[in-house]
């Protein structure tokens, strides 16, 4: 008998190690910075042709903790819009994931909005989700734990029939 409660509990911490490694593998999966470590050498970038391109000038955001300089951000300038505006008239009309036009991609928001829920189920990119929240947004490490977990509700339910209703207007 006691055998067996030791093999049970043997399986059970190896389940819980795999799941773990499963888990870190999220967020290395998207996560290029450290919300700890921010600073003025970390420079965001705009997206335009599915393509992250940077720009001549850069802005500083303010770190709401601190007050100091806490990232680099675009200060795209009007000469440069030229390849997000080409980028917006290659759109149609009724854009490119209408589901009444592309009807598949009635399962593909649904799924993407599956797996955004399964991923905020990992307590690390939960964890990361909060952190880069607070950079962000002087709040309390509760009330920004509140909003990730309705966040994340907010997907597992419209993982479901939700993004058919999306399409007429519920």
């Amino acid at each position: 008998m006691l055998s067996k409660q030791i093999l049970n509990l043997q399986r059970t911490a190896m389940l819980m190690n795999i799941q773990s490694r499963a888990a870190s593998q999220h967020l290395k999966a998207f996560a290029t910075v450290d919300p700890k470590n921010l600073s003025p050498q970390h420079k965001c970038m705009n997206l335009v042709n599915g393509e992250w391109v940077g720009t001549e000038q850069y802005r500083q955001v303010i770190d709401p903790m601190t007050g100091k300089d806490m990232i680099s951000v675009p200060d795209t300038q009007l000469h440069e819009i030229d390849p997000f505006v080409q980028s917006l008239k290659s759109v149609p009309r009724y854009g490119l994931h209408n589901p009444l036009l592309n009807k598949e991609r009635y399962l593909m928001l649904g799924n993407v909005c599956r797996k955004t829920a399964e991923v905020l189920h990992d307590k690390e990119v939960f964890e990361h989700m909060i952190q880069l929240v607070m950079r962000a947004v002087p709040k309390s490490y509760a009330q920004t734990e509140g909003e990730i977990r309705v966040t994340r509700q907010f997907f597992e339910n419209f993982s479901g029939d939700q993004v058919r209703f999306l399409a007429e207007a519920f």
